[in-house]
């Protein structure tokens, strides 16, 4: 009897063994599998690609956007500035709140201290300021902000600006022209900016953020 047993369960594991090594995968099936797996790996590295490329986009076009507005803000705090003068005795024939005028150059001048005078040769005193755009033969260039008139003193304001200019308005919305005569700048009461910055978005290439705004010079023409 136990001889039976014994026998019948030798024959029973030789059975199973035999069958598990007969039911591996076959070359066939392992080269399906490989080329199903490299199909999926494929489309997902295509997908991470695809939203990388557009993260890095979106985050170049927000700092675009985030320096254009920043620079505006400055700009337009100094545009609003000119002709400000509390005791009315800063300004004459010779001395007017707006200096120069036309697409590029921009230069005015108030009275912040409120002693009754322009400190013309004192720059920290910021009763002038002059904002002009670099527009030489470069990819990208530059809006500077420039020292006293005459000498070879002047910072950078913003870089990679791609486009830039200043219109002028008078009190009916009329364009004083480019640049504005110095008989013409009494009427100017406001500025019209357009700018366009670049960002770098990797492999996406540059980015470029217009912005267009029109600040009023609120001290003019009282």
């Amino acid at each position: 009897m136990k001889g039976r047993i014994s026998t019948g369960l030798k024959s029973m594991q030789n059975s199973n063994a035999g069958g598990i090594r007969n039911r591996g995968f076959t070359l066939v099936e392992l080269l399906i599998t490989m080329a199903v797996a490299s199909i999926v790996m494929a489309a997902i590295y295509s997908v991470y690609m695809g939203l990388t490329r557009s993260y890095t986009r979106q985050n170049a076009t927000a700092d675009a956007q985030q320096a254009v507005r920043a620079t505006i803000a400055y700009l337009a705090e100094d545009i609003m500035m000119p002709g400000f003068d509390s005791q009315k005795t800063a300004f004459t024939t010779t001395i007017l709140p707006i200096e120069h005028a036309d697409s590029i150059r921009l230069r005015v001048k108030a009275d912040r201290n409120m002693d009754g005078s322009i400190d013309d040769d004192n720059p920290d005193a910021l009763e002038f300021v002059t904002y002009s755009y670099n527009s030489a033969a470069e990819t990208l260039d530059q809006i500077r902000l420039e020292g006293i008139v005459g000498k070879e003193d002047s910072e950078i304001f913003m870089d990679n600006v791609t486009a830039f200019s200043f219109a002028y308005l008078d009190a009916d919305g009329n364009d004083l022209g480019d640049p504005v005569p110095a008989a013409d700048r009494d009427d100017i009461r406001t500025v019209v900016i357009s700018m366009t910055v670049a960002e770098w978005a990797g492999r996406e290439g540059r980015v470029d953020r217009l912005y267009n705004t029109q600040v009023k010079c609120r001290n003019l023409g009282l």
